[in-house]
């Protein structure tokens, strides 16, 4: 049996200490080429680490090459490890055309409106803004917040029960810590791989769980045990399958017979381009299981780190018992209100989903013009997918693309557990952050440098 030592007071998680142990061992030969690796509970027993550390390690070396996962078998050590990383190049290519997902559209941010309330807010000299304040974000705020959710998402929520953070990631700590670390969480897998390591560092057991039909399969969760499940129904990520009625039933009735709690992150639902917008999973749920998340940084900027959830009423209690200021500036929560409250948000996604539906377009024409393979359709989000045809190697993709100064990543770099060949031909292809003249150059450059 494998053995190392885990230092669970260092600053590196064990999940990392665990993959680097175990990659050391497969480049110098103890664990050889073609060998099985320990099942997943066996190695988590004997290190004394959780399955889901073990998962996440697994995960990483398949997604680098150094393990391949066999269905129905177990893990193994891949029969050809990769080479070590080429060294840093002085004229390394930059990057020219962005297609990440993570990209924003800074030309049409609002900046007239936005600095004009702030000289407001500043002018009115409210000094309570520069204090500590409510620690679940300004009453007035979460007010406009409870109008918005109402109108755009179905969402009858009161104002106590939302909470404003700076981020995503401040939000997915505090809940980590509210409602338990000890409980399982079950993570989508292809999934939002961000949200997994944070949860992980917050020190939460995770449990990578598979799709079923683009959601996440519920019978796997039955038998998982995890007492908490974080989906992005409105827009898988990565994928972009929107979460069915039947699936979005039998979710909640998973939660409701198992006491879990449902992470419902609504990013994106915003820019819907097609099909008639479906209320958000929380305004399904009479029972208070559902927490739900969404963020500003799509809508408006990434820089401006505004991000807020609703939680169920007793969570809500307890949030205010365990925290004493909140993560948001004063200054900026006001603008904020004023800018909802003036309309001015409500115009600015209006405007944004017609420019954003155009490159969609764009994009979509262009990558079928051109032959590159098949996209997806995208009736929501900023990102489609397209299936690469041609003769170019899987793992090539993205290198190749990186060298004729294309930025992108497969669906497959998503995934933990899961090692489905079809994903590793499948590239997202991210919208927001180029024009349509920059989509048209970025796909031709893509041509060139796959066909």
């Amino acid at each position: 049996m494998f053995t190392c030592t885990l230092d669970p007071h260092s600053r590196t998680t064990l999940c990392d200490q665990l993959y680097t142990a175990l990659r050391e061992e497969i480049v110098r030969g103890a664990l050889t080429a073609g060998a099985r690796m320990p099942s997943k509970r066996q190695l988590a027993g004997h290190l004394r680490v959780s399955t889901a550390t073990v998962e996440a390690a697994y995960g990483r070396l398949v997604s680098e090459g150094y393990c391949e996962s066999r269905p129905r078998s177990g893990m193994y050590v891949a029969a050809s490890l990769p080479g070590p990383a080429p060294a840093p190049h002085p004229a390394q290519t930059p990057v020219r055309w962005d297609f990440s997902t993570g990209a924003a559209d800074a030309a049409h941010f609002p900046y007239a409106a936005w600095a004009r309330l702030m000289r407001e807010v500043l002018s009115e000299q409210n000094t309570s803004l520069l204090l500590s304040g409510d620690p679940q974000g300004s009453p007035a705020l979460r007010g406009e917040i409870a109008q918005m959710m109402r109108s755009l998402r179905g969402v009858d929520v009161s104002p106590e029960c939302i909470v404003l953070g700076a981020g995503t990631e401040v939000l997915v700590t505090a809940l980590a810590a509210l409602i338990g670390r000890e409980r399982l969480f079950a993570v989508e897998d292809p999934g939002y791989s961000r949200v997994r390591r944070i949860l992980v560092a917050s020190g939460a057991r995770i449990a990578p769980t598979p799709l079923c039909d683009g959601a996440i399969d519920v019978r796997a969760l039955y038998t998982s045990g995890a007492g908490a499940a974080y989906v992005t129904p409105s827009h898988q990520f990565p994928t972009g399958v929107e979460m069915s009625a039947g699936q979005r039933a039998a979710l909640l009735r998973w939660a409701r017979e198992t006491g879990a709690y449902i992470l419902e992150d609504d990013y994106d639902s915003e820019f819907r381009f097609s099909g008639t917008s479906v209320p958000a999973l929380c305004a399904l749920d009479p029972g208070g299981q559902v927490i739900y998340m969404n963020t500003f940084a799509r809508t408006l900027a990434p820089g401006l780190r505004l991000s807020f959830m609703a939680l169920p009423r007793e969570l809500a209690v307890r949030y205010r018992a365990m925290h004493s200021a909140c993560s948001v500036p004063g200054f900026e929560q006001e603008t904020l209100r004023k800018f909802i409250a003036g309309g001015h948000l409500e115009r600015h996604i209006a405007r944004m989903r017609v420019i954003y539906r155009a490159r969609l377009q764009t994009l979509t024409r262009t990558a079928q013009a051109l032959g590159l393979g098949e996209v997806a359709p995208c009736g929501a989000g900023l990102h489609a997918l397209l299936t690469v045809g041609g003769r170019t190697p899987a793992q090539e993709l993205v290198p190749l693309a990186a060298q004729a100064g294309v930025k992108l990543t497969r669906l497959a770099d998503y995934g933990v557990m899961q090692t489905d060949r079809a994903a590793e031909r499948i590239v997202l292809l991210g919208f927001a952050g180029m024009d349509e003249t920059r989509i048209e150059e970025g796909l031709k450059a893509l041509y060139k440098a796959w066909m």
